[in-house]
């Protein structure tokens, strides 16, 4: 079975498709971080590297990570405030989140693109994630 779904050479970057555990289509870009021109055989290790991390990435383990990204965006919004988030700001954050995208990248980075419309309009959320589906990083960035 193949993960993922018409992978082309674009602007120096595999693109493709891959279908997340809940059923939703997203973009997966492979990405060398290279000057020159990659061919479609430079890209051989990334994405099966890549294919072994995908195929690892269930439904319990995307949930848990939106569970951790909701905290940690949630956790880091209300910081400087006396308002203490409820059970509720946690939770709608959560189920708000939408991926959109995954990024690979050489050395096992990660980087999976989510976005939460209400919460966070006209912004992406860049997740990144380590070899063990961790989240190492979190920022949050205006759509260009």
């Amino acid at each position: 079975m193949k993960i993922f779904e018409d992978i082309k050479l674009k602007d120096g970057c595999m693109v493709g498709y891959f279908t997340l555990p809940d059923f939703v289509k997203v973009v997966a870009e492979f990405d060398l971080d290279k000057e020159d021109v990659p061919e479609e055989s430079d890209f051989r290790e990334l994405i099966s590297n890549a294919t072994a991390w995908a195929s690892g990435l269930s439904a319990d383990r995307l949930a848990a990570l939106k569970n951790e990204i909701a905290t940690e965006l949630t956790d880091a919004a209300f910081q400087q405030s006396d308002y203490r988030p409820t059970a509720g700001d946690y939770s709608d954050l959560q189920h708000s989140l939408v991926v959109v995208g995954l990024y690979f990248y050489p050395e096992d980075v990660v980087v999976m693109v989510c976005e939460a419309k209400q919460e966070y309009p006209d912004m992406q959320i860049n997740c990144q994630l380590d070899e063990s589906y961790r989240l190492e990083d979190i920022s949050v960035e205006k759509i260009s």
